[in-house]
């Protein structure tokens, strides 16, 4: 995962906070199975939401393909950011009651205080706040027909969907690993929190979000990490007014803490990325400059799928990242691979 910002001052006055429960674990987990272009990189999701044989009930299927799509795993995400429950019970009876204003307000994103006024225009109805936060979210992938979504959608629907859909997801998914996956997220915080205090802050974030470059700017008052275990092994960014969250990956550690010839997947991942000609070819073309889509499709002679699969092999691996069309390797994290090798293995 690659960040980039920019205004960053160097200093550690922000808070760094944690949280964890099962409705954070089931809300990524329905965001991971529905993005179809993480298949084939999910660790603890083998089947994608089409695919037949992924074990799923028809209802849960079928709500999956609501989900994917609208991207209303979204609206889970933002929901839970506003709420202080802790069971699926308590978060149905919220979402049941909520007036309709407030629910579609809440489910809006937050693209930074200057829009806050259209944001919640928006969720009234206003066509201009609608059309505003469209275009300001133009470059974003699901932003803009999200954002449609949500402010004309039947307000019956959407409650009877997100209630569905987690209601499903914890009865197939959650609820039989419940205990395995309450164990590893809390045991995963207690290891971050250890960890923090013998770390300096930025240190610290880029650590747990192998984001060599990130810099938190001025506006950021708050960096909230949210740990997963079924989106493993990518980093989810969203934004809160004052604060960053980062959606991260459960160490391998917190998995299995008793076997320590159990490597972190991320040092899988990259020597396995490393582990093709085509990607090496890629990945020393990005080391000697950053390069579009369009240019890399020139250069080397493979289709054009063929060229997405391996990009996104060795930014699944953190070596490279990408800013709209434009890929670049994250040097730090290359030059990092023989002390991550060399500690594992004297470990």
């Amino acid at each position: 995962m690659q960040t980039i910002q920019t205004g960053f001052k160097a200093k550690n006055d922000y808070t760094i906070s944690f949280e964890s429960s099962l409705l954070w674990e089931a809300a990524l987990g329905i965001a991971a199975v529905t993005n179809t272009s993480l298949e084939g990189t999910l660790e603890h999701l083998e089947k994608m939401w089409d695919d037949p044989e992924n074990g799923f009930s028809p209802e849960l299927q079928h709500e999956l393909q609501i989900v994917h799509a609208h991207n209303t795993w979204k609206a889970l995400l933002q929901l839970l950011h506003h709420s202080n429950v802790r069971t699926l019970k308590e978060w149905t009876a919220e979402i049941s009651d909520m007036p309709k204003q407030r629910l579609r307000e809440r489910c809006l994103p937050y693209i930074g205080s200057t829009f806050e006024k259209h944001r919640i225009k928006a969720a009234q109805g206003n066509a201009s706040s609608l059309a505003t936060l469209q275009k300001i979210t133009k470059d974003n992938p699901f932003f803009p027909n999200y954002i449609g979504f949500i402010v004309k959608v039947d307000i019956s629907f959407l409650k009877s969907h997100l209630i569905s859909i987690m209601t499903k997801w914890f009865i197939e998914v959650i609820e039989p690993k419940k205990k395995l996956l309450q164990d590893v997220l809390e045991r995963d915080i207690s290891n971050k929190k250890q960890r923090l205090t013998a770390m300096d802050k930025l240190t610290f974030i880029r650590w747990v979000t192998n984001s060599s470059s990130y810099k938190p700017d001025d506006s950021i008052r708050t960096i909230l990490f949210i740990p997963h275990y079924h989106y493993r092994p990518w980093t989810i960014l969203a934004d809160l007014p004052g604060t960053k969250v980062f959606y991260y990956p459960i160490h391998a550690g917190s998995i299995d803490p008793e076997n320590k010839y159990n490597p972190d997947t991320m040092l899988v991942r990259k020597y396995k990325a490393l582990g093709d000609a085509i990607r090496l070819n890629l990945l020393k073309r990005l080391m000697e400059s950053e390069h579009t889509l369009q240019y890399l499709a020139e250069q080397l002679p493979v289709a054009k799928s063929t060229l997405h699969h391996h990009l996104k092999m060795l930014k699944s691996a953190g070596l490279i990242g990408s800013n709209k069309q434009v890929y670049y390797a994250n040097k730090d994290a290359i030059a990092s691979l023989d002390h991550e090798l060399q500690t594992f293995l004297e470990g």
